[in-house]
């Protein structure tokens, strides 16, 4: 086995990839739980494209502005609308901060729509 030499800024650019690729993965876990039957409607190209942006808005963002975003109070109109920003920043090459200020008003806007819904009582469960 062969080992090419390894310095400190490779392993930093590494752990910038794995730590973005399980901050994403466990976004879109939330995002997956939250829209649940609903997730079936987005297609393997929605994925994508839901990814990109994540992954886009966790490099952006400092790890507590992250943290505070809660993607399981996503509805799947907003998940499409984050689907969109990705395709464009992906294929479409538009400006990548604006495109993802506009995906975190996105989340900011679902966060402050469900905190401000009055709480439901539906078949025993309580749901905003």
């Amino acid at each position: 086995m062969i080992h090419r030499p390894v310095n400190d800024e490779d392993l930093g650019i590494r752990l910038h990839e794995v730590n973005r690729q399980r901050a994403v993965d466990r976004a879109v876990e939330r995002l997956h739980h939250g829209l649940r039957a609903d997730w079936h409607y987005l297609t393997p190209e929605d994925h994508k494209n839901l990814q990109w942006v994540l992954g886009e808005m966790w490099s952006i963002d400092s790890r507590e502005e992250w943290d505070r975003l809660h993607f399981s109070k996503l509805t799947l109109d907003d998940t499409r609308l984050l689907v969109g920003v990705g395709d464009r920043l992906r294929r479409h090459g538009t400006s990548k901060m604006n495109a993802l200020l506009e995906a975190t008003a996105v989340v900011r806007r679902a966060e402050s729509r469900s905190e401000g819904a009055p709480a439901v009582v539906d078949q025993g469960l309580l749901t905003n």
